[in-house]
This record gives structure tokens, C-alpha cells and sequence, in this order.
């Protein structure tokens, strides 16, 4: 073999084993990529074996169409939910609710919710409450959000109750609207850390409203969740409303850095599905 082949030879080889490297390295980074575990679209008609009741709450129904007459935000289905000012405080329909346990959507340090939320024309215009909840009911860590519907279009007020033991930011709903009839899209982001680098995101309709970055985001030992969907509505003095608030949910995601298959990234909420089975397993409430 003279010189230039044997130059040539080595090129190639070189080239190959580069092209060796980086598949072993994709390879890896995509087993440890995040995955959706968890989401119902509701097309199946029931929440049977995905969503858990609140004690003695009500459970939201599955519906084709809102009391105002408008359409699921995909499909032919819907979660509806309910307010019911006119029964006592703890009466199961004061409002009907969901419950995702935590231990349905396991994840290590990070996970992202997705979901779209719409609210019916026959929903009082006075201060309500809380419409979602991340609450392990410990007094360590809390989320809620309020959907303020006695300010025009409803802006979305953001609650971090506690982190990690201490009261957390509020985000007051500046140039915000969800309360105004039409679908809306809600994010919520966590990189959970018990160490000054965890992250905390909250988009609506793909605009980052709330923010708090390289802090403790959760108490030691301790995790997120579960999800409530329509919590509360007080109704104490000023929160007064009728027998019919209804609220409705559509494409629920979740995804977690113990999921695989997703492409894009939970962080900057840009994380999508992978193919289909997705998630890659199926969700059960024991």
C-alpha cells in the first residue's frame, strides 16, 4: 500500500469510528431522555382507571359539549367540572374535583404538566378559588392557581403556598386571560431540589408568566403532587355563586425525566410525544 492509500485508509477509519462514537452517544442520551407518562384526551368516555375521587367530592363526568354549547378542545370529549354555591361547604357536590396521585406519575428530579382548561359562560364573575392544585398536604410544599373571574377576562393568579416550609412567590395574573370563555393552555414546570438549583416555570398559553429560578423547590424526602383538578371555591362573604360554575379540562400531559421517547425539552416546555405505545405504559389507580 502506498502512502496516499494508506492516508485514505486512515481517514476512513478515523471517520468511522467518529460516526461509531456519536451513535453511542445518542444512544445513551436517549435512554435518559423524558417521555410522557401519563395523559387522557377523556375520547375513551370515563375517567375510570386514570383519575382517583376526593374523598367524598363528586368526581367530574366526562361531557361532548359545554353547557354553553362549546367544543372539547380535541376529540369528542371533555372533562367537565363543577361549583356548586347553593349546598353547604361540605356537601361532595360543592364542587366536583379529580385527584392524580403523585404515584401515578413517578418522576426523579423533573416533570412537566400540560393541560387545557376552558371556563363556561355560566361561571359566577366573583372571586373564587383554587381551580388546580400540586399538594402533598404536608405544610412543606403547595401550588395553587386561582383564576381570578372578578377581574375582566379572569387572569391567573399563581400560588406557591410553601417551598420547602417557607411561603413562596405569588404571580398576580398581570397580562394574563383564562377566565373568558375559550381554551387556554397551562404549563407547569419543576426541576425539584433540595440543594439552591431547582427551577420553578409556569407558561400560559406558551408565554413564560412565572419564574423562579436557583432556589430550593422542594422539602427534603419529599415530593410533588398529587394533582387536584378544580379544587375549592369558598364561600366565604365576596365569593358568593350559584348552583352552575363549570369548568372544563381537555389534553392532560404529563412527563417526567423517568420517561423515554419524547423529543424537545420539558424546561422550556417544548417536550412532545414519541410514538406511539406513548406513554409507554398504561396507568392505573389502585
Amino acid at each position: 500500500m502506498n502512502r496516499a492509500a494508506w492516508s485514505r485508509a486512515r481517514k476512513r477509519l478515523v471517520i468511522e469510528r467518529l460516526a461509531v462514537s456519536v451513535l453511542a452517544i445518542t444512544c445513551v442520551a436517549a435512554s435518559h431522555a423524558a417521555g410522557r407518562v401519563f395523559s387522557d384526551d377523556f375520547e375513551s368516555g370515563n375517567l375510570s382507571g386514570k383519575w382517583s375521587a376526593d374523598g367524598t367530592r363528586s368526581m367530574c363526568t366526562v361531557a361532548p359539549s359545554g353547557v354553553d354549547g362549546g367544543a372539547p378542545h380535541g376529540g369528542r370529549a371533555m372533562m367537565a367540572c363543577n361549583w356548586n354555591g347553593t349546598v353547604a361547604w361540605d356537601h361532595p357536590n360543592a364542587y366536583s374535583t379529580v385527584v392524580l396521585p403523585q404515584s401515578e406519575w413517578k418522576y426523579n428530579n423533573e416533570f412537566l404538566v400540560r393541560l387545557w382548561l376552558r371556563y363556561d359562560s355560566d361561571v359566577s364573575h366573583s372571586y373564587g378559588d383554587k381551580v388546580l392544585r400540586l399538594d402533598p398536604n404536608d405544610g412543606l410544599d403547595g401550588l395553587y392557581i386561582i383564576p381570578q373571574m372578578n377581574q375582566p377576562g379572569g387572569p391567573a393568579q399563581v400560588v406557591w403556598e410553601f417551598i420547602n416550609g417557607s411561603q413562596g412567590p405569588v404571580y398576580w395574573g398581570e397580562g394574563t386571560t383564562v377566565g373568558d370563555q375559550k381554551w387556554h393552555k397551562l404549563e407547569i414546570y419543576m426541576k425539584a431540589s433540595t440543594a439552591a438549583n431547582g427551577t420553578l416555570r409556569v407558561w400560559i398559553d406558551g408565554r413564560l408568566k412565572h419564574e423562579l429560578a436557583n432556589a430550593v423547590t422542594v422539602a427534603a424526602g419529599r415530593k410533588w403532587g398529587p394533582l387536584y383538578l378544580m379544587s375549592n371555591w369558598s364561600n366565604n362573604p365576596g365569593s358568593e355563586h350559584g348552583a352552575n360554575n363549570h369548568v372544563y379540562w381537555d389534553d392532560i400531559e404529563v412527563y417526567t425525566d423517568l420517561g423515554t421517547g419524547a423529543s424537545g425539552k420539558m424546561s422550556d416546555a417544548t417536550v412532545t410525544a414519541g410514538p406511539a405505545p406513548d406513554p409507554p405504559h398504561g396507568v392505573t389507580v389502585h
